[in-house]
C-alpha cells in the first residue's frame, strides 16, 4: 500500500504540469506541486531515488508533450504504435535529469544541513539549465504572464524564477516535516528558510516593480511602429492543395489580405508575413504580386519564404529563410535559419546512418550560419524563424547587436489543435522579458501575437484563424543585466550544487564505513 501511495504521489507531482503550463497556466498550483514527490523522493536512495524521480519526470513530459507522438503519427509514416513509442521516449530521455536530481537529493540535503531547501533549490536549477533539452522549457518559464515578479529574469534569467518556485517547494516540506515532528531544531530551521524565501520574493517583487515603473514612464517618449501580422491559415492540406493552382498561389492570397487589411487600417508602415509564406524568393515571377504591393502602398514586408539557391559548389538545397523587403520593392540580405529543427526539418546522424534518410517526414534544409540585424526605415530588428525564437543563448547573439524589435515567423500547423501553439508562444514571449524589446511573431495558423518590454501578450490571434492582427508596437528597447552576463546563475548553482553532492556523497560513505563500529 505504501508503494501504490508513493507512486500516486509521484504521478500526481508530475502531472500537475499538464495543469500550471499553457493554455490551463494554473501558475497557483506550481509552488506546492512538487511536495508530494519530495517527501517521496526525501524517504529513498540510491536506485530507488533514482527511478521515482525518473517517474516524476517522464509523467511531467508526457503531460506536457503529449502532442509529439500525435504529430509523428500525423505527418510521418511511422504507424501509431511506433509514434507512441517516439513519444515515450521523448518523455523518458527529457524527463532523465529529475531521475538525477531524486538520486543526488539525499546527499544534497545531507550536506546542505538546516538549509537544504536552498541545496534542493540550486541542485534542481543546475540539472534543468543543464539538461540537453530539445524544447528548453523551464518550470520559470510558466510565470512568463506575471510581470510583478517574472521581470526579475532581467537579472536572473528564467533559472531565476525556476529557483524560487523549488526553493518555495522545498520550504513547504521542512514546514510539513517540523509540523509533524517534534523536533523544535527543525521549526528554528523552517523559520530561518522561510525568512529567506521571503527576502528572495521581496527582492524579485522589488526589481519587477522598478522594471515595471521604468517601461511605463519611457513608453509613452518613445516611437511607435504599426505593424500587421498576416495569419493566412493556410494549415498543412491547405498547403498541398495550393501547389496544385498556381505557382503564384500563396503570393497572391498573402497580398490579398494585406490590401484588405490596409483599407481597413491605413497607416500601416510594416506587413509581418509567416514562416515560409513564399515558396520561392520574393524576385520570383510567381511573386511578382507582392513587389508590386510594397511599391504602390508604400510598405515593407518581413516574410517567410522556402527557397533553393546554389551553394558554393553548386548544389541546390531548400532553405527555410526570410526576407526584408523596402517600400520600393528592394530586397535586403536573405537571413537562412540556423537552428534547424530535429526530425523536422533535418534527421539527427542521417548523415552517419544514411538508412535514416528513408523515414519520410524529416526535410532535408541546409543550414544558415549568419545573424544579421536590419536596418529598415522604421526600425532595426532581428529575425528569428520558429524554434530559434525559444533558444535563449541564440536570442542572445541578436539582442547584444543592439535591435529594438525581434521578429519571429512560426509555422505551427503540424501540431494540430494542441497546447504546443500556446507553449511555443510562451517560450518565445519569455525572451521579450529577459531580453528588454518587444517582440513580433507571426504564425501561419497561430498564434501570432504582440509581446511588449514587459514580456507580456498584448495582442494575439486564435488558433487556425484567418485574420490580420493590426496594432502600435513602442520601440522600447530597455536593456537587461541577464544581456549583459548570461547565465550566471545557473552556472553558480551547478558549482554550488556539484560542491554539495559531492560533499554529501563523502558523508554518505564515512556513515557506512563507522556503522559496523558503532
Amino acid at each position: 500500500m505504501k508503494a501504490l501511495l508513493a507512486v500516486v504521489a509521484l504521478l500526481a507531482s508530475g502531472g500537475a504540469f499538464f495543469f500550471y503550463a499553457p493554455p490551463r497556466s494554473w501558475i497557483w498550483l506550481q509552488p506546492i506541486a512538487w511536495v508530494p514527490a519530495f517527501f517521496v523522493i526525501a524517504r529513498l536512495s540510491g536506485p530507488r531515488a533514482f527511478l521515482a524521480g525518473w517517474l516524476v519526470g517522464a509523467a511531467s513530459i508526457l503531460g506536457g508533450y503529449y502532442w509529439i507522438a500525435e504529430t509523428v503519427e500525423r505527418f510521418s509514416s511511422i504507424p501509431s504504435a511506433g509514434a507512441w513509442f517516439v513519444g515515450l521516449a521523448f518523455a523518458l530521455a527529457s524527463g532523465f535529469y529529475a531521475a538525477i536530481f531524486a538520486w543526488g537529493f539525499d546527499p544534497v540535503r545531507r550536506a546542505s544541513g538546516r538549509w537544504w531547501p536552498l541545496g534542493i533549490a540550486a541542485w534542481f536549477t543546475a540539472l534543468e539549465f543543464l539538461n540537453p533539452q530539445l524544447f528548453p522549457h523551464f518550470q520559470g518559464s510558466m510565470w512568463y504572464q506575471a510581470p510583478w515578479l517574472f521581470l526579475v529574469t532581467a537579472i536572473t534569467g528564467t533559472s531565476g524564477v525556476t529557483f524560487l518556485v523549488i526553493f518555495c517547494n522545498a520550504v513547504a516540506l521542512q514546514l510539513f516535516e517540523a509540523w509533524t515532528g517534534r523536533d523544535r531544531s527543525a521549526r528554528r530551521a523552517f523559520v530561518a528558510n522561510a525568512a529567506v524565501l521571503m527576502a528572495m520574493l521581496l527582492f524579485a517583487m522589488t526589481v519587477s516593480a522598478l522594471r515595471l515603473d521604468r517601461i511605463d514612464a519611457l513608453e509613452a517618449s518613445v516611437d511607435s511602429l504599426r505593424v500587421a501580422l498576416v495569419q493566412p491559415n493556410h494549415d498543412v492540406p491547405r498547403r498541398r492543395e495550393m501547389r496544385l493552382q498556381e505557382p503564384a498561389a500563396f503570393a497572391n492570397d498573402l497580398v490579398a489580405m494585406s490590401r484588405e487589411a490596409l483599407r481597413e487600417h491605413p497607416g500601416i508602415e510594416v506587413f509581418v508575413w509567416p514562416e515560409g509564406a513564399l515558396t520561392r524568393e520574393p524576385g520570383a515571377e510567381r511573386n511578382r504580386a507582392v513587389l508590386e504591393f510594397v511599391r504602390e502602398a508604400g510598405v515593407e514586408v518581413w516574410t517567410g519564404a522556402n527557397v533553393r539557391p546554389a551553394d558554393s559548389e553548386g548544389e541546390h538545397r531548400t532553405r527555410n529563410s526570410a526576407y526584408r523587403i523596402d517600400r520600393n520593392g528592394e530586397i535586403d540580405v536573405r537571413y537562412d535559419k540556423n537552428i534547424l529543427v530535429p526530425f523536422g526539418e533535418t534527421m539527427p546522424l542521417a548523415e552517419r546512418f544514411p538508412v535514416l534518410r528513408g523515414i519520410r517526414g524529416p526535410g532535408d534544409f541546409a543550414r544558415g550560419d549568419s545573424l544579421p540585424i536590419y536596418q529598415a526605415e522604421s526600425a532595426r530588428f532581428a529575425f528569428l524563424i520558429c524554434y530559434e525564437a525559444i533558444q535563449a543563448g541564440y536570442v542572445r547573439r541578436a539582442v547584444l547587436q543592439a535591435p529594438e524589435l525581434l521578429v519571429n515567423l512560426t509555422f505551427d500547423a503540424w501540431y494540430g489543435d494542441t497546447s504546443e501553439p500556446h507553449t511555443h508562444l510562451m517560450l518565445a514571449a519569455v525572451q521579450a522579458a529577459q531580453y528588454g524589446l518587444p517582440l513580433l511573431r507571426s504564425t501561419t495558423t497561430g498564434i501570432s501575437a504582440i509581446v511588449d518590454t514587459r514580456g507580456l501578450i498584448t495582442e494575439k490571434t486564435g488558433v487556425f484563424t484567418r485574420e490580420v492582427l493590426v496594432a502600435d508596437v513602442p520601440k522600447l528597447r530597455l536593456p537587461t543585466f541577464y544581456a549583459r552576463m548570461g547565465d550566471w546563475l545557473p552556472w553558480s548553482c551547478s558549482a554550488v550544487a556539484l560542491g554539495l553532492l559531492l560533499r554529501g556523497l563523502g558523508l554518505l560513505l564515512r556513515g557506512r564505513h563507522a556503522s559496523p563500529r558503532n
